[in-house]
């Protein structure tokens, strides 16, 4: 019986050693997309921003409005800027096997186009359908945009490799949200969805 549970602590050791490796992996691949544009003059956000103005408005959608759709991978984003604290923000988006839209996680940016933290939001923020920490899980495993559906295939690589270095993080926000959920509806006799009082439900801090 010893034995079992050691060679399941084992397993289970070696499959965090490997998601930390692959981690580590994509996160070089995400510094070196960030040197390389500060090599150029710019920077991820200038990117994204399309050479559009800066407007602190929340309908205000970049690189275009509607922003990148992969229609094959039903996933998504766009970037736009609304908050303090950050210079603008990435959403990113799945489509269920209803094809309904469904919310993974916003990517928090500073000025020099660097990721600084990464959050789930309420459903009121923007619009999609409710579902569980675990079919969350399963969608953004599988996150990925055609790169060459943007000019700059850059800013898109950046956003898929967000979801391989940081899956174990991004996890973790999927369950910290339900958990937080889980608790304001046992105090407040109420779902939190339309609650403006709440936008983010779970965040993460993130330093390259």
């Amino acid at each position: 019986m010893a034995s079992i549970f050691l060679s399941s602590r084992i397993a289970a050791n070696s499959i965090l050693v490997k998601t930390a490796l692959l981690s580590n992996k994509f996160i070089e691949k995400i510094i070196s997309i960030i040197r390389e544009l500060k090599n150029e003059g710019s920077n991820l956000v200038k990117k994204v921003m399309n050479e559009k103005k800066y407007e602190y408005d929340p309908y205000t959608h970049y690189p275009f409005d509607g922003g990148i759709k992969d229609e094959l991978t039903g996933y998504q984003l766009f970037f736009h800027i609304h908050r303090q604290n950050e210079y603008g923000h990435f959403h990113t988006f799945a489509k269920d096997e209803n094809g309904d839209l469904v919310h993974l996680i916003l990517v928090s940016m500073n000025k020099e186009g660097e990721p600084i933290g990464l959050a789930t939001v309420n459903r009121w923020v923007t619009g999609d359908k409710y579902v569980k920490a675990d079919v969350l899980k399963s969608l953004s495993e599988k996150y990925f945009v055609d790169p060459k559906l943007y000019k700059d295939k850059r800013v898109v690589e950046f956003i898929n490799y967000i979801f391989k270095a940081y899956k174990l993080e991004i996890n973790q926000l999927f369950e910290d949200r339900d958990r937080w959920i889980f608790n304001y509806v046992n105090d407040n006799f109420r779902e939190p969805f339309e609650d403006r009082d709440y936008e983010v439900l779970s965040y993460k801090q993130i330093v390259l």
